[in-house]
């Protein structure tokens, strides 16, 4: 009985995992029993159990005679399963506090430099209402100030990967006033340093987040959530609009990654592409989503479609640059990449100096040789950066930040089919994007950490800057900022 319960427990996490991180996105039908069955090597029992407790959470949709059906990203605040969770240990705890210390501080303080002229009204009035002699609203206003902060970077993403650490709605269980009047003095100071143009002091930063930790500490008495995979990027299915929105997602992010992998040299003109079964059970999508995503290529004119013929490819990488693309068409993919590249390039300086710590001797060498190799080659030198970016997500120690950085590495392999993005030559940009990563990696192998670590935030600044500015040169800009009001996230 008891190896049952692990085996359910695994099971659940994993496809869990599999929900939140966007492997299973919203929509996906998971396959029959059987099959899920012979994937985790366990009993249809097992299975039965652990697609219960998803449903329970609201992760999936499940009605009798039809496979389950992932409805949401996201646990439903009424969750059952997740009443279950098992309390923080010393290890869980260190582990969210070095991945709240390494992506939060920057977030939260650039949150601050942000704010200008009648912005500081709202921290400042939240600031006024906090009374250390009223415990529970204050904290209350301490969790809405601090979001404040985060949500002024007007980058939803930013604002998901801060709430999927598992702070938000929580307050320290237990606090003397005097503990109120001294963090709120911390507070105050904070704000006025930054709202006068100085810099903070990391005094006051540590004090203020010192508070996580308490939360953390204290949470073997309140049940509280360790964190998983975070950081899903589909939204939730809420109304019939954003069930369409998410429709059109599914098959354009298809569409996508087929003419991403036809500009990358993977098919050429002439080359048959996957069968629509085999799109269906690569992508984990419907017919009908197969059928639209090829349907788009043929009215892009990108490939040919008949019944017994198959799909096949008629432009090469010249002929698409040439092809007219509607911004709209894939505002949604533009601006999950854009808001990715926006997160990697905050925080990635820290967080390439705590990986950078743990790579062996050899192993910097070794990553030194394939970008090199990766040069030599008409296409994969534009995955240059995502190498280093790979390199640098497989030596994070902290679980919760290896999620984080596992999507952003995921998503920045949107670029490559982002139509027009993609250049078979080797121009200027693409010279100094490789000059710049193998800088540093030499400062790695020389054993100067924090030079590599700075190496690696101005290439990936130098990134963003350069994606950020073609996407405004293709009109692709005004349509992915039209997908979300960053400045509601705040105002």
């Amino acid at each position: 009985m008891k190896n049952d319960v692990i085996q359910y427990e695994r099971t659940y996490l994993r496809l869990k995992n599999k929900i939140e991180s966007g492997i299973l996105p919203v929509g996906t039908r998971l396959p029959g029993r059987s099959v899920l069955c012979q994937e985790y090597g366990t009993s249809e029992r097992t299975i039965r159990r652990a697609l219960e407790l998803l449903e329970q959470d609201g992760f999936l949709g499940i009605e009798p005679r039809k496979r389950p059906v992932v409805v949401s990203a996201f646990p439903s605040s009424e969750g059952r399963a997740l009443q279950t969770t098992k309390k923080a240990d010393a290890t869980q705890i260190n582990d969210l506090m070095e991945t709240t210390q390494l992506l939060c501080y920057p977030i939260y303080l650039r949150g601050l430099r942000l704010c200008a002229g009648e912005d500081w009204h709202t921290p400042e009035n939240i600031l006024g209402r906090m009374d250390p002699s009223r415990s529970a609203e204050f904290w209350q206003l301490s969790s809405r100030l601090g979001r404040f902060f985060i949500a002024r970077n007007e980058n939803e993403l930013l604002l998901r990967t801060v709430d999927s650490l598992g702070f938000r709605g929580k307050e320290p269980p237990r606090s003397s006033a005097e503990d109120r009047t001294e963090y709120r003095a911390h507070l105050e100071t904070l704000i006025r340093t930054v709202k006068n143009g100085g810099a903070p002091e990391r005094a006051d930063l540590d004090a203020i987040f010192a508070q996580y930790r308490i939360i953390a500490e204290q949470a073997g008495e309140m049940q509280f959530l360790r964190a998983g995979s975070p950081c899903p990027m589909l939204d939730r299915a809420e109304g019939v609009g954003q069930r369409l929105s998410l429709a059109q997602e599914r098959y354009s992010s298809v569409c996508l990654d087929l003419l991403g992998l036809i500009a990358m040299g993977r098919y050429q003109p002439g080359d048959r592409l996957p069968t629509h079964d085999q799109i269906q059970e690569y992508y984990h999508v419907s017919r009908d989503t197969s059928v639209k995503a090829v349907r788009m290529l043929r009215e892009w004119g990108v490939v040919t479609a008949a019944p017994r013929r198959g799909i096949s490819v008629e432009m090469d990488l010249e002929a698409l640059q040439r092809i007219q693309i509607v911004p709209d068409a894939i505002a949604r993919h533009v601006r999950r990449y854009l808001d990715s590249l926006d997160l990697l390039a905050l925080t990635v300086e820290p967080v390439a100096a705590h990986a950078a710590a743990y790579v062996e001797p050899g192993e910097a060498r070794r990553l030194r040789g394939a970008i090199l190799r990766q040069e030599e080659q008409p296409y994969e030198h534009q995955l240059i950066p995502r190498t280093l970016l790979d390199f640098i997500t497989a030596h994070i120690q902290h679980h919760a930040l290896g999620s984080v950085y596992g999507l952003l590495a995921r998503n920045l392999s949107i670029g490559r089919s982002i139509p027009k993005l993609v250049s078979r030559d080797k121009n200027p940009q693409n010279g100094e994007l490789y000059r710049q990563c193998l800088a540093a990696v030499d400062t790695l192998i020389s054993g100067d950490t924090a030079g590599f670590a700075a190496a690696a935030g101005a290439l990936f600044a130098q990134v963003q800057r350069l994606v950020a500015s073609e996407c405004r040169r293709l009109d692709y800009w005004e349509a992915a900022m039209g997908v979300y009001d960053g400045a509601a996230l705040w105002r």
